[in-house]
């Protein structure tokens, strides 16, 4: 069910009012944790760019066989769109989606490379781990405790909106005996404010 947009800036407030905050609210933590995640992704998705760009130039002018890598090709592309698709996402401010994307590029990428950048003996490069395998977990790293913190405070901020709906319903959610509506429980929820039925609970008792 749709939350209620008034019910949602009374929990802020009521949060506010309180103390209560989560580490997804603290802009400082958070902005650094997305400032780190971002230097990585610059630094991932150059790499990939350069490998991509180079290997292109390479298959156009015949240098190498393109069907004895195309899967590790097509599969280092789709990550990196998927890359680019995550840095929308977050422009979008779609935090959440944008760390799920990001999560998920990176072990593609990663794969792919690990098939390619190997010497004659089957072992991986050195230069593979610093240019993809150190930023990609590094990336994802810091997406995952992203998406932690997000997660966690989305879950803290439902409980304490239902708590607060279920509390207004116990007090509110009744008129002369009979049950309100789902259109007119809602039209209270849209109207609700603390103070204005305080004053009017106030005010109905001293005429009674």
């Amino acid at each position: 069910m749709k939350k209620n947009a008034n019910i949602l800036e009374y929990v802020e407030k009521y949060k506010y009012k309180y103390g209560i905050s989560n580490v997804s609210d603290n802009k400082r933590i958070m902005n650094v944790l997305t400032v780190l995640g971002a230097i990585c992704w610059c630094y991932a998705f150059f790499m990939a760019m350069i490998f991509i760009i180079g290997t292109s130039m390479q298959i156009k002018l015949g240098f190498v066989d393109f069907d004895f890598f195309k899967n590790s090709f097509y599969s280092i592309i789709t990550g990196t769109v998927l890359m680019v698709v995550s840095a929308v996402l977050l422009c979008c401010k779609q935090k959440l989606i944008a760390c799920i994307v990001g999560i998920i590029s990176q072990p593609v990428m990663v794969i792919a490379f690990s098939h390619l950048m190997r010497d004659p003996i089957g072992d991986l490069k050195l230069s593979f781990y610093w240019r993809h395998a150190i930023p990609a977990v590094l990336l994802v790293l810091f997406a995952v405790i992203i998406l932690f913190f997000l997660i966690n405070g989305i879950v803290k901020d439902n409980k304490l909106y239902n708590m607060l709906v279920e509390g207004l319903y116990k007090q509110y959610g009744t008129r002369d005996g009979e049950k309100l509506t789902d259109d007119e429980w809602n039209e209270f929820l849209s109207n609700y404010n603390p103070k204005t039925v305080i004053t009017k609970e106030s005010t109905d008792k001293l005429v009674d």
